[in-house]
């Protein structure tokens, strides 16, 4: 039997505010939880607090487009002109590149941080995101990003390579709503949350029950709270706990949901970069997504080869430094399983 006390050690050391659980295909393994989920009211986070998932979320919309073209309602293959015409290089991209992050259509929130940038010199990008998305949400969000994106160039020919930009997943929630003629989050919480019993489970930043904060800015020995925010676009709107994310886990272990074909799509890295929804883990031979909005931040590690699934939800923006160590040391641990 597997001694987890390394994992344990790891958490201890690092001590960041969250929580964090290790699951096979069937059992939960082993799990550390630690802090506050809401300082103000001392709620303790737990693995049953939810938390922001950011980034991560692109799962729930990449499987959402591979159910919608398992059925036939869908063809991955079109081109983007088929349901967003309006933008300008709609015609030579087509939803498979953008899966894939090889579209080159320019990352709309990195566009929109040189502005933010500008307006609020000394913030952190944590408190960045908070104005740029809750000013989206305050108008016509896709038609906002597309006048965005329409004053820009493709960064690249589509398909020439990958590069990260959330451009793909927010236009591709808005076809799925599109296609399936429902919110993009009724379509997830109808195919995924319930059919998992993924009780805790919501679509909306704002139903996290964990506040979000700062702590590269304290005041009066507190953290800054950035709040919950308001956002459902496809890109990281998806909120959970650790244990209902140890459900989509084991869900992903045991490949269910989704036909075997579309599996396969979904974990094969295109420019050896980016799956549909997963990308290249720091342990070697695992796959991964992690995810950041608000304060918010997400770790969900995979090795189908192991069976085991290694997961992390914070609230809090530690220090890049600390940050970066906790994840470096854990992953070179779960490496050595």
């Amino acid at each position: 039997m597997t001694d987890w006390n390394g994992y344990q050690a790891i958490n201890e050391k690092y001590h960041l505010n969250g929580a964090t659980i290790l699951v096979d295909a069937n059992h939960q393994l082993s799990h550390w939880q630690n802090g506050m989920a809401d300082f103000a009211k001392k709620e303790p986070f737990t693995i049953h607090t939810t938390s922001g998932l950011g980034s991560l979320s692109k799962q729930f919309t990449a499987d959402s487009m591979l159910v919608l073209a398992a059925d036939g309602a869908l063809n991955i293959d079109a081109p983007l002109s088929d349901y967003l015409p309006e933008y300008r290089y709609a015609e030579q991209i087509t939803l498979r590149q953008m899966l894939h992050m090889a579209s080159g259509i320019p990352d709309y929130t990195e566009l929109l941080l040189v502005e933010y940038t500008k307006k609020m010199p000394n913030a952190s990008e944590s408190h960045l995101s908070y104005p740029i998305l809750e000013d989206l949400n305050h108008g016509d969000a896709l038609q906002q990003v597309l006048d965005l994106l329409n004053r820009h160039p493709l960064d690249f020919a589509p398909d020439a390579k990958g590069a990260y930009s959330n451009s793909n997943y927010f236009l591709l929630g808005h076809i799925i709503a599109q296609v399936a003629n429902m919110p993009l989050g009724d379509f997830i919480e109808q195919h995924f949350f319930q059919s998992l019993g993924m009780v805790q489970t919501r679509f909306g930043t704002q139903t996290a029950e964990a506040n979000s904060y700062d702590d590269l800015d304290f005041t009066n020995g507190q953290p800054v709270a950035l709040g919950r925010g308001d956002y459902t676009g496809g890109d990281g709107a998806v909120v959970s706990s650790v244990t209902d994310l140890a459900k989509w886990a084991q869900a992903t272990l045991h490949q269910q949901i989704l036909p075997t074909s579309a599996w396969h799509e979904a974990l094969t890295l295109t420019h050896d970069f980016y799956g549909m929804g997963w990308m290249k883990s720091k342990t070697p031979g695992w796959l991964a997504h992690n995810g950041h909005v608000f304060g918010y931040w997400a770790y969900f590690d995979v090795s189908f080869d192991k069976q085991l699934a290694h997961i992390t939800l914070n609230n809090m923006s530690p220090g890049t430094d600390a940050r970066k160590a906790w994840h470096k040391e854990m992953a070179t641990w779960l490496g050595s399983l």
